[in-house]
């Protein structure tokens, strides 16, 4: 059984709007979703204020510190949002809504994760798991709209 991704009509269009907004610039933030029975639900997102405009994909200084970093701002998401997932997400400006290089080392040092790439058309996760195979699990989430 797929699990089915749904995200409504309104927050989509201010997603990308924040996306559009950010060219040529990078953005990042959260979203975060409620499960049910066999389905997520958007409930909202968050960008990430950026002192400076990052324009291109930058490996992090420490990638410890990043993931310690990401987990703790989850966990806390999670309990303040009183919410069940929360993703975290960045934009591509050139519009390619599949994982750079970056990304993948990044998926491949966490060895599973959930990465949420926005582009100013589209939203694609990408679901990825490393832990149980030498070969890791890619898979593609599609999130469909629904009007709220």
């Amino acid at each position: 059984m797929s699990i089915r991704y749904l995200i409504p009509e309104n927050l989509l269009r201010d997603l990308l709007k924040e996306v559009k907004e950010g060219l040529p610039g990078i953005i990042t933030g959260w979203i975060w979703a409620e499960w049910r029975d066999n389905f997520a639900i958007v409930k909202g997102f968050q960008v990430t204020p950026s002192k400076t405009k990052v324009t291109e994909h930058i490996r992090p200084k420490s990638w410890m510190r990043r993931k310690k970093s990401k987990i703790f701002t989850m966990r806390k998401m999670k309990k303040d949002l009183n919410t069940d997932i929360i993703w975290e997400f960045h934009s591509h400006p050139d519009g390619n809504d599949n994982l750079h290089d970056v990304d993948t080392k990044i998926l491949n040092y966490l060895s599973t994760g959930v990465m949420v790439i926005a582009t100013e058309n589209n939203l694609v996760g990408w679901y990825y798991d490393k832990r149980e195979s030498k070969k890791p699990i890619v898979e593609k989430m599609v999130f469909e709209v629904i009007s709220e």
